[in-house]
Order: C-alpha cells, then structure tokens, then sequence
C-alpha cells in the first residue's frame, strides 16, 4: 500500500508540557494524522537535525502504532520525521516525504501578576513590583520582557531565576512577557504575555466648603490630585422617621461644584462626595451637614438676612468675654463709724461668659461672671459679680432685633471706712442677690457693622453677708451702654463702646450711744463707673 505525505495531516501536533524528573529533559509530544484506509498500523521514524558544530551520526527513533496517533516524550530540538503505514498481511507502503518540525520548551507559566491582575499599592509615584512564574523544565535562561501601555517604559532583562522585581510608576496598565531558552537556543513554543495594572495610592477625599447661609444656592469642594470624577449624594432629613432621604444622586459626576436645586424644599441637609481615579482606589466619603431655609429662598429674602448677619447669632453654644476699663467713684457713709468717703480710683472690670441658643426657638440662656478691681494707696482690691439668665429674642423689622434677658444676679461691692487717701482707712465687703431685667437692641448697618443698646438693671433684695450682720436695704443697680459691632466671621463677633455702670447697696446700721447711727440709718456704698467696653463673643 503506497502512503504518500499528502494523504495525511502532518504534522496536527497536540503539545502538553510535563516536567521530566530524570535528565536530560523531555517533553510529551503528541502526533495525529488522518487514518489511511486499509492501513492495520504505521512505522514512524524521527530523527534529530544535527546542530551546527555537531559531530557524529544523528540519533534516529523509529516506532509503531496500530492506530493514527502517537505520543512519546523527546527532547526539545529539531526533528524530521517520516511515516509509512502498513496492510492487513503487514507490508509496509512507501515512506512519506520527511517533515522538519521542532519541539520547543514549554510555554512559562505567569503567577504574578496574575493576567489582568490589579497591583494594589499605597504610593502617590512609584511602587516595587514582583515578578513570578513556574520554572519551565529545560529551560537555562528567561527573557523577561515588560512595556507600559504608554509606551514610556520598556524593560528586557535576561535572567537565570523564574523571578524578577523592579520599580514601576504607579497608576499605569503594563504587559509582561516571559520566553524560556535552554543552552542550545531552543525556546518555549509560545511566549507567555499577561497583562496587568499598578494601582497607585486612594486619592484624597475632597474638602466640601458649608454653606454660609440658608440660602443655599451652590455647593463647592476642593479637587484633590489625580480626581477623575465623583459620586455624589444628596439627602435631606425626615424629621418622622428620623433618618436620611435620598433626594438626588449623581454618578461620574464631572464638576467641582454643585447647583442647589431651588424646587427642593428646606430643612436640614447632607452632602456625600465621594472622588474616584480610574487607576487609584476611591476616596472615603466626605461629609458636610447644613441647613436651608424654609419657605422664601429669592434674592430679595437673601439680602434682607444678609444685612442682619452683623447682628445673627449662631445656633448652639457661644462665649462672651470683654474688659471695661474706667476710672471708677466711690462714695458711702457710714452712720455706725461716723464715716463718709467720696474719691476716684482707676480699675477695670473683666467679664466671661457661656450661653446657648436654641437652633429654632427665640429662647436661650446666658451666665455671666465679672470680676472687678481697683488699686488705692498701693492696695489692691476685687469684687465679684455672677448673672444667669433666660434671653429671648425678638425681631424687630429687618434690621433690628430686641433681646430680654431675665433672671438672677449675686453681686459684691466693696465698702471704705474713713479717708483712703490717709491711710487709715479699712475696706469690707457687702454681698447680696436679687432678681435682674435687661434689654439690648441690635441694629445692623450692613453684614458686618451693627449698634447695640442695651440697659440692666438689678435689685438686691436679700443678703448673702454684710459686715455688721444686718439685713439690706433693698437697692437697685443700673447699666447703660452702647456698643458698636464688626462681624469678623460666622463665629466671632467684636464689639467696643461706652458702658455706664452703677452699683449701689446698703444694709441697716446699729443704732448706738457711740455713733451717729440713728433707728431707720443704713449704711450705703455707690460704685459708679464710666467705662471703656471692649467685648468679643464667638459660637463653638
């Protein structure tokens, strides 16, 4: 039976790579060829292509198969092979033609980067990658290759390990390839190629700037590097369930900013922006809370808040300290120790405060404490006061606003007996409570600058202590002033001007054979300043 090369599918090799554990290595090798009708078997005869250099016959490996098929392990090389087949009585056909194939080494194995693989990494510029793969059996050498989608990194190194490490700019895809070569040039039937991207380091989540007013008409926030884009969420709360309704949500969103939907009605609202990179790791969220206002939101109602800023309160807690500066008069008499003194001292009074005011009621409350001193002859003296009261506010037309305040006082004042200016004076205390009433009127000028007036007045009713144990008189304690104010940001307030100040307390006397003191004389201390009022005021 004549078989020719051209009746047959020479050569359909199927390559399945298997790591030989005795030397040299070889590779399973598969053969398949179309059946020749009639033929009961095949002789297959292959022989090694001598190399350049080589000396010697070349090594020739003949086998049989019944079936159009044949499988062995060889060493990688180049071959020719010749096949012929064989009748029912076993007479064999002619040889086909020989036929030059190659077996190369296997194809490497890439584990990491895996392909498509995304290298995760926590730097802004470069990052160390690490390279690896199976070691291919046979195989001397590795031609490591790898190139950025870019173009702008090319790397080829040959290496004697299955491994490789090397510094990359991050945030970039790449492709790595890696061919394996044996001592006598033979290389891997295909190159192996698996591409994969550097992630650089999460981009910084952006700075969302709150609004300054309730007339809220756009949202901004900063763009840090490497942005790409955003999500974004807006929310409003439900005052019934207590939680966040979604009101718009953007994805991909492009801008730095944000239009405020005008059809969406006020209450208190939250704001999510989240950056995104297309080869970073996103952003965490950032968060900013605000409030918009109910009702009329046009340009006519925004002016008319904006010029009442120099006189708005925040919500919530807020300080107050000032400093009156002043020459201050003193005069009393004192029946009991035939006393009666009138002089000048320069002194000053230093006052802090805390208070609170509700986010959407007219009430709150504000505690002051003073403390007052004065030098005479060398000597200093003090004296305390301490308020605490309910404030309710009030607005009166655009620009004006009227604060009550209303609650109780404890107040000290200082009392000579004889001629300070002598030396043979001596100082004691009188202290007492009472109830106490103010007003102020607020007026703004524009958004920064603002009037104040305000008057207080306060009743000492009942004794905390006087130097001869006897109750007080009761007595009334007045302040005028009037402030100019300077808005200076949202939460800091300052304020200077003239304060008026007079604290007048007496007690009863001791009638007594000794002294002046008659039935119905009290002794009687007046403290009257005119002072500088330097005032500050800022919301936490």
């Amino acid at each position: 039976m004549k078989v020719t090369f051209a009746t047959l599918l020479l050569p359909i090799l199927l390559f399945s790579a298997v790591v030989a554990k005795a030397e040299p290595y070889r590779r399973l090798v598969n053969f398949e060829w179309e059946q020749i009708d009639g033929a009961k078997g095949y002789d297959i005869e292959l022989t090694q292509v001598k190399k350049a250099g080589d000396t010697g016959k070349p090594k020739t490996f003949s086998f049989k198969t019944t079936d159009a098929i044949w499988n062995g392990r060889l060493t990688p090389g180049m071959y020719m092979m010749k096949l012929r087949a064989r009748d029912y009585r076993g007479v064999p056909g002619e040889w086909s033609p020989p036929s030059e194939f190659n077996v190369g080494l296997d194809t490497a194995n890439l584990k990491s980067p895996a392909p498509q693989a995304q290298v995760a990494t926590n730097e802004d510029e470069k990052a160390q990658v690490e390279f690896k793969w199976d070691p291919v059996g046979g195989a001397d050498e590795y031609i490591f290759e790898l190139s950025s989608e870019d173009g702008k990194t090319k790397i080829t190194e040959t290496l004697k390990e299955p491994q490789f490490k090397t510094t990359l700019p991050v945030a970039s895809p790449y492709t790595w390839k890696v061919t394996a070569k044996n001592a006598e040039g033979i290389s891997s039937e295909a190159t192996s190629v698996a591409p994969f991207t550097v992630m650089g380091k999460a981009v910084a989540a952006p700075t969302i700037s709150k609004p300054e007013s309730q007339f809220v008409r756009e949202i901004k926030w900063s763009r840090p590097d490497n942005i790409s884009e955003y999500d974004v969420i807006v929310a409003r709360a439900n005052p019934a369930t207590k939680k966040w309704d979604v009101i718009k949500t953007y994805e991909n969103y492009t801008e730095d900013s944000l239009p405020f939907d005008s059809s969406w009605e006020g209450g208190k609202y939250q704001m999510v922006v989240k950056a995104k990179s297309k080869l970073r790791p996103n952003s965490q969220a950032a968060k900013v809370s605000f409030d918009v206002r109910e009702g009329d939101r046009s340009a006519a109602a925004e002016y008319t808040a904006l010029v009442r800023r120099s006189i708005e309160k925040t919500s919530g807690w807020y300080g107050i300290a000032s400093y009156l500066i002043t020459d201050m008069k003193f005069s009393g008499s004192n029946p009991e120790k035939n006393s009666m003194v009138a002089y000048d001292a320069f002194g000053g009074t230093g006052r802090v405060g805390l208070g609170w005011n509700a986010p959407k009621s007219p009430w709150g409350f504000l505690t002051i404490v003073d403390l007052s001193g004065f030098t005479i002859n060398g000597e200093i003296r003090t004296f305390a006061a301490a308020e605490a009261n309910a404030v309710y506010k009030m607005p009166v037309g655009d620009r004006g606003e009227i604060r009550y305040q209303m609650g109780g006082f404890y107040k000290e004042i200082p009392e000579t007996i004889g001629d300070p200016f002598t030396g043979t004076s001596e100082s004691q205390m009188i202290s007492a409570i009472g109830p106490h009433g103010g007003i102020e009127y607020w007026h703004s000028l524009s958004p920064k600058f603002g009037i104040q007036l305000n008057a207080h007045v306060y009743a000492s009713v009942m004794k905390v202590s006087t130097p001869n144990n006897q109750d007080i008189e009761p007595s009334i304690s007045t302040q005028f002033g009037i402030l100019g104010s300077y808005r200076f940001s949202n939460r800091f307030t300052g304020l200077a001007g003239y304060a008026r100040r007079e604290d007048r307390m007496s007690y009863k006397a001791i009638p007594s054979s000794t002294n002046f003191a008659l039935d119905g004389d009290v002794n009687e201390s007046v403290v009257v300043g005119n002072y500088i009022n330097f005032f500050a005021e800022w919301s936490f």
